[in-house]
């Protein structure tokens, strides 16, 4: 009898486990928002750190080669300019608005991404992967690593997300030191359409910082954001980030004074609408207290940019009464 007993909790164990590592493909939810951050940190002659924070976000559908694919967008960046030292500069922010569109398929067990001004599918996420394998994609970074640091998968196994098991693959220590992992229907340990942390090639390491959908949050990583999961939509509306960089009163609707800490020569302010369209750009700022007028400037949300040279003094949004 004891015999039969241990069979049955065997038989038990084994079903269990099969159905946490369920083969039911999982797409990306269409109203999720997905939270990255990226830190860039040269320490090599002109040293300089800085944090971007953004967000991923899919709105409507096109039709790509007879297929339907997502359309994906990226929120404006909040900079923090941690430090650099002169002449040096943080690179430019990711770029926002439309960045491409996903097609997810469920035949094949794939998720594909075309990117702007393209029709030619690139692998995003191959879930057929087996211990042993290495990552594949274009977000495998394979052009910028040696064959022996390319990512192998050490372990498969499932996490519970909003209510199922999602498989999740575990890679091996990547050249940064950390060990990635992609969910499925959920992205990679550093993004959605990010490339691999590639901090030995330019200095950057990337982080999902986590993933929601209305008022569930599907996922939220291990990695301590300053922002933490707050969308960037929903930043201070009084910001003060880079170099006592300030606007207010935000919202406005007439006029808006942006600060500085420090005095601008032949600066840039650049607002940009909430689909990353160029909406008003300003050349030669002097001082360090700016003002800039509506005029014709439709209602709504509206992301602020100030540079300077190569170098980003301040990041915002604001809204437009």
């Amino acid at each position: 009898m004891r015999q039969y007993h241990l069979l049955f909790s065997f038989l038990i164990l084994v079903i269990s486990n099969s159905h946490g590592q369920s083969d039911t493909y999982h797409t990306f939810p269409d109203s999720a928002l997905w939270r990255v951050d990226y830190y860039y940190n040269n320490p090599f002659q002109f040293t300089c750190g800085a944090k971007y924070y953004f967000q991923y976000s899919f709105a409507g559908d096109t039709i790509i080669n007879s297929s339907v694919y997502k359309k994906l967008y990226r929120s404006q960046s909040l900079i923090d300019t941690l430090w650099c030292t002169s002449p040096s500069g943080p690179p430019q922010a990711p770029i926002s608005g439309y960045i491409g569109a996903v097609k997810e398929d469920e035949l094949t067990n794939k998720t594909y991404f075309v990117f702007p001004n393209s029709t030619d599918d690139s692998l995003l996420f191959d879930y057929n992967l087996a211990v042993g394998d290495t990552l594949k994609g274009f977000i495998s970074n394979f052009n910028f690593t040696l064959p022996e640091d390319h990512l192998r998968v050490l372990s498969i196994d499932s996490v519970l997300i909003n209510g199922t098991f999602r498989k999740r693959w575990n890679f091996s220590e990547s050249i940064d030191g950390d060990f990635p992992f992609i969910i499925q229907g959920i992205g990679a340990s550093f993004g959605l359409v990010d490339m691999v942390n590639s901090y030995g090639v330019d200095f950057t390491t990337k982080y999902l910082v986590c993933v929601l959908d209305n008022s569930t949050t599907y996922f939220t990583s291990d990695y301590d954001s300053e922002v933490g999961c707050s969308l960037v939509l929903e930043i201070e509306t009084e910001a003060s980030i880079t170099n006592g960089f300030s606007v207010y009163p935000n919202p406005f609707s007439d006029r808006l004074i942006l600060k500085t800490g420090m005095r601008l020569d032949n600066a840039t302010l650049t607002i940009c609408d909430s689909q990353g369209q160029l909406a008003r750009q300003i050349f030669n700022l002097t001082g360090s207290e700016l003002v800039f007028y509506r005029d014709n400037l439709p209602g709504g949300l509206y992301s602020v940019r100030l540079t300077q040279g190569n170098k980003v003094i301040g990041s915002t949004q604001i809204i437009v009464e």
